[in-house]
Protein backbone atom coordinates (compact mmCIF):
# COMPACT_ATOMS: atom_id res chain seq x y z
CA UNK A 1 0.00 0.00 0.00
CA UNK A 2 0.64 3.58 -0.33
CA UNK A 3 0.77 7.08 1.24
CA UNK A 4 -0.28 8.43 -2.87
CA UNK A 5 -3.78 9.84 -2.21
CA UNK A 6 -6.76 7.63 -4.10
CA UNK A 7 -7.98 10.81 -6.10
CA UNK A 8 -4.40 11.04 -8.18
CA UNK A 9 -4.03 7.39 -7.98
CA UNK A 10 -7.53 7.09 -9.89
CA UNK A 11 -6.18 10.53 -12.06
CA UNK A 12 -3.02 8.64 -12.98
CA UNK A 13 -5.04 5.81 -14.62
CA UNK A 14 -7.79 7.40 -16.23
CA UNK A 15 -4.64 9.34 -17.54
CA UNK A 16 -3.09 6.22 -19.32
CA UNK A 17 0.19 6.79 -17.37
CA UNK A 18 0.71 2.86 -16.08
CA UNK A 19 2.13 0.51 -18.87
CA UNK A 20 0.53 -1.27 -20.55
CA UNK A 21 1.16 -4.42 -18.32
CA UNK A 22 -1.94 -2.39 -15.92
CA UNK A 23 -4.16 -2.40 -18.78
CA UNK A 24 -7.22 -3.66 -16.29
CA UNK A 25 -7.02 -1.34 -13.93
CA UNK A 26 -10.17 0.36 -13.27
CA UNK A 27 -11.77 3.31 -11.61
CA UNK A 28 -15.46 4.45 -10.91
CA UNK A 29 -17.47 6.33 -13.06
CA UNK A 30 -17.91 10.11 -11.93
CA UNK A 31 -21.50 9.63 -12.34
CA UNK A 32 -22.47 6.35 -10.57
CA UNK A 33 -19.63 4.79 -9.82
CA UNK A 34 -19.86 1.70 -11.85
CA UNK A 35 -15.88 0.48 -12.71
CA UNK A 36 -14.92 1.66 -15.95
CA UNK A 37 -11.46 1.28 -18.09
CA UNK A 38 -11.58 4.70 -20.12
CA UNK A 39 -13.14 7.90 -20.24
CA UNK A 40 -15.32 9.69 -17.37
CA UNK A 41 -18.62 7.75 -17.56
CA UNK A 42 -19.74 4.34 -18.08
CA UNK A 43 -21.64 3.69 -20.89
CA UNK A 44 -25.13 3.67 -19.47
CA UNK A 45 -24.52 7.56 -17.45
CA UNK A 46 -23.35 7.93 -20.96
CA UNK A 47 -26.28 7.41 -22.57
CA UNK A 48 -28.43 8.95 -20.12
CA UNK A 49 -26.38 12.39 -20.29
CA UNK A 50 -26.41 12.42 -23.98
CA UNK A 51 -29.98 11.78 -24.16
CA UNK A 52 -30.95 14.58 -21.61
CA UNK A 53 -28.17 16.52 -23.52
CA UNK A 54 -30.52 15.97 -27.05
CA UNK A 55 -34.11 16.55 -25.20
CA UNK A 56 -33.18 19.85 -24.31
CA UNK A 57 -31.12 20.73 -27.33
CA UNK A 58 -34.61 19.98 -28.95
CA UNK A 59 -36.26 22.68 -26.64
CA UNK A 60 -34.29 25.32 -27.56
CA UNK A 61 -35.03 27.61 -30.22
CA UNK A 62 -32.08 27.62 -33.00
CA UNK A 63 -31.63 30.78 -34.58
CA UNK A 64 -32.13 30.55 -38.06
CA UNK A 65 -30.84 33.86 -39.57
CA UNK A 66 -29.86 37.17 -37.77
CA UNK A 67 -32.65 38.38 -35.13
CA UNK A 68 -35.13 35.57 -36.32
CA UNK A 69 -35.76 32.77 -33.97
CA UNK A 70 -37.64 29.24 -35.56
CA UNK A 71 -39.81 28.24 -32.59
CA UNK A 72 -42.00 24.93 -33.82
CA UNK A 73 -41.97 25.86 -37.35
CA UNK A 74 -42.77 29.45 -37.28
CA UNK A 75 -40.38 32.36 -37.10
CA UNK A 76 -40.33 34.86 -34.63
CA UNK A 77 -38.46 38.56 -35.30
CA UNK A 78 -37.26 40.04 -31.83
Amino acid sequence: MTSTPMDLLTDWVRAGKFPSTYSQLDYPCESCRSPIYAGRLCHSCLGTFRTAALDIQSRVPRRTTAGVFSVAGRAKSY
